[in-house]
């Protein structure tokens, strides 16, 4: 049995309804990315390690329970179970919020939500890379997968603006509540599409633990899955540790408000959704390879972050934020969609959620890092020059994933590759 095939304009009104929730939804995630290490540093007055932790339990579930939910939705119809995944977070998130707004929150109990709420990120997240194919078809998949990233990117933009003032006038506890209410819009836009969902069976069913290695075999047998998973694990590291300090650069180091540290990150922002508009243009007319070569900038730059500190600047943070932006949703895009493309319908849910085990299985530990990191340069050179040289190491960690992206596999691909051309290597052992 194969996934249900609806006519092309019932396959485009089903995508705008759970693209429209998505967006709704992904600005509440923009929001809540900037909420959580606020009510951290801000209301719990945490130290850098401790905002380490905080953003390490937010991604620590995909390394524990990424491969089991990948075999797990290539057996089921996706649509439920990401619909219980919202309302889980909405239930979270308004605890959450509520504890914050009673006075009640301790740190222990932000890690535990943060801890939950990624667990229903994976089931969320696996579930809908592998339901998207089943709802638009392969022939829609990179237009379809465009404009989710352009939204993302938008959220991006508005996002952490919208956070910085809730946050500055409201508090973060109210953020982390408009957080909330993102997920009604998301599950309402999965519960409005009318075509039916199949599951996509396994042609050859097999036990967990065999369903589990195809995924990861898949990837291994493949030299191009396999080095952009590797490259992507190194590029998470590099930008955790960003994400982790420069939060902690801006308040601490800068001194500067919530609202004003959030227009950083929308200026950034900003730059994500050219990145967006401009992705499929680039990779027409450079190639994937050498596009996906120049995506190491996005850490790289970060090293000329200790610029601001010498000449009083935000504007230095501002222009490094647009540059280092720019280009995630390059990324994003033409890397989920040479997955999807050059993967059997049937392993796309192994696949996906094996990759995204191993990419995001290093979010965690350099969250962790970045923390440390701060919290040993803060003490060895104050927190104006800690912060701003942990920035600047951060930043650089990714050039760590340059052997990767210079394999003859990503640098010699020009266009987007077939699943007959996608190079598995049937006799390479896993």
């Amino acid at each position: 049995m194969s996934s249900v095939v609806a006519e092309p304009a019932a396959q485009r009104r089903d995508f705008r309804r759970m693209w429209l929730g998505q967006s709704v939804s992904l600005v509440g995630d923009q929001i809540s990315l900037f909420a959580l290490p606020s009510l951290a540093i801000l209301t719990l007055h945490a130290t850098a390690p401790q905002v380490g932790v905080v953003r390490a339990m937010a991604t620590v579930a995909f390394p524990l329970l990424g491969l089991f939910v990948g075999a797990f939705m290539d057996r089921v119809r996706c649509r439920p179970y990401m619909i219980a995944a919202d309302l889980t977070r909405l239930a979270l998130f308004t605890a959450l919020a509520a504890l914050a707004l009673a006075g009640r929150l301790d740190l222990w109990q932000l890690y535990t939500v943060a801890a939950l709420v990624s667990v229903c990120t994976v089931v969320f997240d696996v579930g809908y890379q592998t339901h998207l194919p089943r709802l638009v078809g392969r022939e829609l998949l990179s237009l379809g997968n465009a404009r989710l990233e352009m939204s993302a990117s938008v959220a991006r933009a508005g996002g952490p603006a919208l956070g910085g003032a809730v946050t500055q006038l409201l508090g973060p506890a109210l953020a982390v509540a408009a957080n909330a209410a993102s997920f009604v819009a998301s599950a309402a836009g999965l519960l409005a599409i009318r075509a039916p969902e199949s599951a996509v069976p396994d042609p050859e069913p097999t036990k967990w633990r065999r369903q589990i290695l195809d995924g990861a075999r898949y990837i291994w047998r493949t030299p191009l899955l396999r080095s952009l998973s590797a490259a992507a694990a190194l590029r998470n590291l590099s930008m955790a540790m960003v994400d982790t300090v420069l939060l902690l650069f801006l308040y601490r180091a800068l001194d500067l408000p919530p609202a004003l540290a959030a227009t950083v990150l929308t200026a950034g922002a900003l730059a994500a959704v050219l990145g967006a508009a401009a992705s499929r243009v680039l990779v027409e007319r450079a190639g994937v390879g050498p596009v996906l070569l120049a995506t190491v900038t996005e850490g790289v730059v970060w090293a000329a972050a200790p610029l601001a500190l010498l000449t009083g600047s935000t504007a230095v943070v501002v222009a490094i934020a647009f540059v280092s932006a720019l280009w995630l949703p390059v990324w994003n895009i033409s890397v989920t969609t040479l997955r999807q493309l050059i993967t059997p319908p049937h392993l796309l849910g192994r696949v996906h959620a094996t990759a995204r085990t191993v990419n995001l299985c290093t979010i965690p530990l350099g969250s962790l890092a970045g923390g440390l990191l701060a919290g040993w340069a803060t003490a060895q050179w104050g927190e104006r020059g800690g912060l701003g040289g942990a920035l600047a190491v951060a930043g650089l960690v990714t050039t760590t994933g340059l052997p990767f992206l210079l394999s003859e596999e990503v640098r010699r691909l020009r266009r987007m590759p077939t699943v007959e051309e996608g190079g598995c290597e049937e006799d390479t052992p896993l």
